[in-house]
């Protein structure tokens, strides 16, 4: 049965509100997930769901739904509280609060995966969008790519608007973090990936190289691209033809159209 809590000062809802900044959510190893959809999703992914909190209008008016996940919340044995509509208002990351989140554990990864054979991993270098790397986890996630490895200076994967911009891909795509460049590329040759970056002056067209396996496909920062040190060490290079007048393409949007081509590589 749900704990009712009533206080900014509870623990449940101070640890809530330490979970907006990154070195809480360091320190605890825990992030906040929002939304129906994402905490039932909890509930069956591998990932330890910690508490939930819900608002008093998502029970009173939230339907059949809200009661068969209260149910399910309860039956897995979860901490459960409830709260009025102003206190969820105040821990919620969103304008519009869907009235029900989680917080839930960091999942821990064995780099075992990115020496799969054949697979393919998207690397962040310094990408500063929340918006964009959740799409890009959401994309990598849907073009079969097996993990993230995000360098230093990306923005922290575990964010709320990255959370609520990778549609639950959070919960599911194995995240890794590397320093710098050279480690990056020690760790892509002794996992048996090429490195490719994407270059606007690069004589290979993204169509016309060979990226259906064994590729780590970097993606860098939106306003200065991948870091000098990581392009002048990649194997590969291939550019995205441009054929109106703008001269770039959103780094989200140039990181779908090359992971694509990855799973069209695969396909055929």
């Amino acid at each position: 049965m749900a704990k009712r809590l009533t206080s900014k000062e509870n623990l449940i809802i101070k640890r809530v509100k330490q979970l907006e900044a990154k070195k809480y959510r360091d320190r605890f190893g825990q992030f906040v997930i929002e939304g129906p959809v994402w905490v039932r999703e909890s509930l069956s992914e591998s990932i330890e769901t910690d508490f939930v909190i819900f608002s008093d209008s998502y029970e009173q008016y939230g339907g059949r739904e809200a009661e068969e996940l209260i149910e399910a919340i309860e039956e897995k044995g979860t901490d459960l509280y409830c709260i009025e509509d102003g206190l969820y208002g105040y821990i919620s990351g969103t304008q519009t609060p869907q009235g029900i989140m989680a917080v839930v554990q960091r999942p821990v990864w064995s780099e075992d995966i990115l020496r799969k054979d054949k697979a393919n991993v998207l690397v962040l270098d310094r990408v500063s969008d929340p918006g964009n790397l959740g799409t890009m986890l959401r994309t990598a996630e849907a073009a079969g790519f097996e993990a993230v490895i995000a360098l230093k200076g990306t923005t922290d994967p575990y964010s709320g608007k990255v959370s609520r911009a990778s549609a639950g891909s959070l919960m599911r795509m194995p995240i890794f973090f590397v320093e710098d460049g050279t480690a990056l590329k020690e760790l892509m040759a002794d996992c048996g990936k090429r490195t490719l970056c994407t270059d606007p002056l690069s004589d290979n067209d993204y169509f016309d190289i060979e990226i259906a396996e064994n590729t780590a496909l970097i993606i860098g920062n939106e306003a200065g691209g991948v870091c000098p040190e990581i392009f002048e060490k990649a194997d590969l290079t291939c550019g995205i033809p441009m054929v109106g007048r703008t001269e770039s393409l959103n780094a989200a949007v140039a990181a779908a159209i090359i992971m694509y081509e990855s799973v069209r590589q695969r396909r055929k």
